[in-house]
């Protein structure tokens, strides 16, 4: 054993010592914990992390007995409700014309006339163009002198009454024995005869007058007419060209004014025929009007994804013109 001595510097000596022995433990116990502590602490200190929430269906009961997992559920796209039709959502719009028609010629003839310019509004009905027509008016003439021929009935009437009195009188003589059996026949043979004649000239007048409808019916083809009332919006030709096949005039029909709106698919089936609308056209003439739904495509265009929806809109003053944008706000059920 080690041996300190006696007096204050053995209790100075050991007191050092002591503490060295002490300092060189902690030191010791410290190296033998250090590895273990450093693999421990970032776990401690580590902030948990929750795994990622998983969606939860509900499961079914198979007839095992067994709990199956339901199908994911798909979202299903949102659709307009009548609320929100009513609420006045608004689409893009074109204003145009309700019908759009080029007037020609069923036959092939000159130009005599076009009694219309541009931009001149027709009635229905209205002529807008004239065909030179002299052959067919002169056969119009011979027609009406031949249906207006009063002369060969009035003459097989006279041939057919005469025939009639001469046919009884010779039965009154056959009857008293004073005319052979051979005149009397012949005496009703010429009646029949004149009554054949008489019937002849009437179906020779109904011929006249087909005729003459015939001729009138030629020359009315040498006039064209309008089909619509509109405005005339180009002329194509003029006086002194042949007209086959081309177009003479075109016409556009702007009372009702037609009304072109696209919608997307998730409108199918809320916009029907026969209801109403809030047309708001392109400024300076953006006053509202209402328009009502005629036609509604019954295909989606699976490109776009979006369907065609066409409306009426009145225009008795014609103060509204066709080509303008606009806006349409539907106005639920009419």
């Amino acid at each position: 054993m080690w041996s300190f001595g006696e007096g204050p510097d053995a209790e100075a000596r050991k007191r050092r010592l002591a503490a060295i022995g002490g300092t060189v433990v902690f030191l010791g116990l410290g190296l033998l914990l250090a590895p273990g502590l450093a693999r421990q602490e970032p776990e401690a200190s580590a902030d948990p992390v929750a795994p990622p929430t998983q969606p939860q269906h509900a499961s079914r009961v198979s007839p095992s007995g067994e709990a199956e997992a339901a199908p994911e559920a798909r979202s299903e796209p949102s659709r307009p409700s009548a609320s929100a039709i009513a609420s006045g959502q608004g689409f893009d719009c074109m204003i145009g014309p309700n019908k759009r028609i080029d007037i020609g010629s069923a036959i092939t003839g000159l130009i005599a006339e076009i009694p219309v310019e541009r931009s001149d509004y027709v009635e229905a009905g209205q002529v807008l163009a004239e065909l030179e027509s002299s052959v067919e008016t002169a056969a119009v003439r011979v027609a009406q002198a031949r249906a207006d021929r009063r002369v060969d009935l009035a003459s097989t009437q006279a041939r057919r009454d005469l025939g009639e009195r001469r046919r009884k009188r010779a039965n009154e003589l056959f009857v008293n024995d004073t005319l052979s059996l051979d005149l009397r026949e012949e005496m009703e043979t010429q009646a029949t005869l004149s009554a054949l004649e008489l019937e002849q000239a009437r179906e020779d007048r109904r011929v006249a007058e087909l005729e003459l409808q015939h001729s009138s019916a030629s020359l009315a083809r040498r006039t064209i007419t309008s089909p619509v009332s509109g405005f005339v919006i180009e002329r194509l030709m003029e006086p002194g060209e042949v007209v086959d096949e081309e177009t003479i005039l075109r016409i556009a029909q702007v009372d009702p004014l037609r009304v072109e709106v696209i919608l997307p698919s998730n409108w199918f089936g809320r916009v029907q025929p026969g209801n109403r609308a809030r047309i708001v056209p392109e400024a300076p003439l953006d006053q509202p009007r209402v328009a009502e739904v005629a036609i509604v495509d019954r295909i989606i265009d699976g490109a776009s994804g979006t369907f065609g929806v066409r409306l009426l809109l009145p225009n008795p003053d014609h103060d509204l013109p066709a080509g303008l944008r606009c806006r349409v706000e539907f106005l639920g059920d009419s």
